[in-house]
């Protein structure tokens, strides 16, 4: 596999480095000539939006990054020609960089920079303020060097032998331009050499040329106590998380099972753990999105007529488009656009509302690098393990950048009885409601697993409040769980139908078919391997199909199938889904 060099050069229009130029072409026609080992971008004075944009297609499949122009450590960032980009952007787009081996600051005082970069095997920097010129003579004998023996790239001591050795020609003869170095002083010379630093992270580098050796484990379950501890949290993390989310984090944290070892390693078992509970987390936003609509919508008729033609129509395609990985490319965008359309006057009353919404548009960035990411490797391959310990990174994003999920629980209610009796056209509904995991949950502040309901037989609210799967919280004052969000018809718990009262199994939707009128719903499930050691797994991602027609109903009915007659009665998905449908057409 050749290795892919990056190359930005910029220079400042009011403070011109006059050897940048004549720098960025050596380089260039040096690996020209080395074309069998390297591909090469070189980016020249493109600014700011050059800048993002390129690194934003390369950032993934880039091995060499070289940089060279201005760098301004009072403002901590690199001078671009039209603007600055901030040191600490830049490090976080290096550390996250899957295939990086060597990085170049060729600017004046980067030592912040090369400190900060932990994630790469080799980094060279600067310590103090450098000459243009000899800025220039040593990275161009430094890379002719290195790309004269092609294996150097992947050996960190032979790096900085080559670094060395384009010191020692420096050291033995230095043709200074102009005024730059006075009469030739040799300590002159070492004062300039002595101003660059050399890193390396030997760990890095061995996960690098032996992928096998990355502590998985070790990593993710000193992350695991770190958060814990940091934020005073008894139980076992997973355990703070809702259903979709917790039973992937759980199969992750089983670290004493030995049937689970397969997850505790870069396996693809593991790589497909954390790439479902991605989709799950986005499919999550999504539905999020359309359920903060509908309840706008029922106590805000006025919001309806709000509705853009673009978001209903965006809202219409991802009913009918399940989130893999062929469209992956699509849903930051489509996220970033539903929540941007849902005026912050409508949050307002409703602070987990607007949790949601600044979690989409502040990580709209991330969420496109990790569709990407996964739309990219949609299979594990065991050649390129280097790009799985991204998943890795993504997991530990995950884990400290959304911290509210913490505090939520789904409950689901099951069955609902009403009173023999009423009095004053009122009846009493005995809800059971269950949150998982069952012990010890945030929710979950008592041992009552049912309580109440009263409602009026009028009562228009009665089937949508009763027949449901929420999200709670117990951000109240009295420390009761509080309904945040009406997940129906999006998610359902097919064990609402059966005598499995202590369990939640949840079905996401994952697409309508106008086609057929029937909704397709996939289990929230994951892989592992059998407690008996079988190497056969479970199917991810089972399917079931609910129609929408009455008709199609009973005929599941005559086959059966009477678990999707159940389903629909207790949970009313046709008057819901028709709620919906309505609410985004263009009538």
């Amino acid at each position: 596999m050749k290795e892919y060099f990056v190359g930005i050069f910029e220079n400042d229009k009011q403070v011109p480095l006059d050897s940048l130029d004549d720098e960025r072409k050596a380089i260039d026609v040096l690996l020209l000539k080395h074309n069998d080992i390297f591909r090469k971008e070189i980016i020249p004075n493109e600014g700011i939006d050059g800048f993002i944009n390129k690194l934003q297609l390369l950032t993934n499949e880039m091995t060499v990054f070289h940089f060279s122009g201005h760098h301004n450590d009072g403002d901590q960032a690199i001078q671009l020609s039209d603007e600055i980009f901030n040191n600490k952007g830049l490090i976080e787009i290096l550390n996250n960089a899957p295939k990086l081996k060597m990085v170049f600051i060729n600017g004046c005082s980067t030592q912040q920079i090369v400190e900060a970069l932990h994630n790469v095997p080799v980094v060279i920097g600067t310590t103090t303020p450098v000459y243009d010129h000899f800025a220039y003579t040593i990275s161009t004998r430094f890379y002719e060097i290195l790309l004269n023996q092609k294996d150097n790239i992947n050996n960190a001591d032979k790096i900085r032998d080559v670094f060395s050795q384009a010191k020692g020609f420096l050291q033995g003869h230095y043709a200074p331009v102009g005024t730059e170095r006075g009469p030739g002083a040799l300590d002159d010379v070492d004062k300039k050499i002595n101003n660059y630093l050399f890193k390396v992270n030997k760990e890095i580098e061995q996960w690098h040329t032996n992928p096998d050796t990355f502590p998985v484990k070790k990593r993710f379950r000193a992350l695991i106590d770190e958060i814990k501890k940091e934020e005073g949290l008894r139980e076992d993390l997973y355990k703070y998380y809702p259903y979709f989310l917790c039973i992937h984090l759980e199969i992750l944290s089983d670290f004493n099972d030995i049937n689970n070892s397969v997850y505790q390693e870069l396996t693809k078992e593991r790589y497909w753990v954390i790439r479902s509970m991605y989709k799950e987390f986005l499919n999550f936003l999504k539905f999020s999105a359309y359920s903060i609509i509908w309840s706008i919508s029922k106590e805000n008729p006025e919001f309806r007529d709000k509705l853009s033609l673009e978001l209903k129509d965006i809202l219409r395609e991802n009913l009918e488009i399940g989130w893999e990985s062929h469209v992956q490319d699509k849903i930051s965008e489509d996220l970033f656009f539903i929540y941007s359309n849902i005026p912050d006057n409508y949050l307002d009353k409703n602070q987990f509302w607007k949790e949601l919404k600044t979690c989409v548009i502040e990580n709209r960035q991330l969420f496109k690098e990790i569709s990407d990411f996964f739309s990219q490797h949609l299979e594990y391959n065991d050649n390129s393990k280097q790009e799985y310990i991204k998943t890795e990174d993504y997991l530990e994003k995950f884990l400290r950048n959304f911290k509210f999920l913490r505090t939520l629980g789904i409950e689901s209610i099951y069955d609902v009885f009403y009173n023999q009796f009423k009095y004053d056209n009122q009846r009493s509904y005995v809800i059971n409601r269950s949150f998982y995991p069952i012990s010890k949950r945030p929710t979950a502040i008592d041992d009552k697993k049912n309580i109440i309901f009263k409602v009026k037989d009028d009562e228009s609210m009665l089937d949508i409040d009763v027949h449901s799967v929420y999200i709670c919280t117990i951000n109240t004052r009295d420390g009761l769980p509080k309904r945040e969000l009406n997940l129906s018809p999006f998610y359902l718990d097919v064990n609402s139908t059966s005598i499995a009262k202590d369990k939640i199994k949840l079905y996401y939707l994952d697409r309508y078919s106008e086609a057929t009128d029937k909704l397709i719903y996939k289990e929230v499930i994951n892989a592992r391997v059998d407690k008996a050691g079988r190497t056969d797994r479970r199917k991810l991602g089972e399917e079931i199909e609910v129609p929408l027609d009455e008709d199609m109903i009973l005929a599941l009915y005559k086959e059966g199938k009477e678990d999707i007659i159940e389903i629909e009665e207790k949970k009313k998905i046709r008057d819901h889904f028709e709620y919906i449908k309505n609410l985004i057409s263009h009538s």
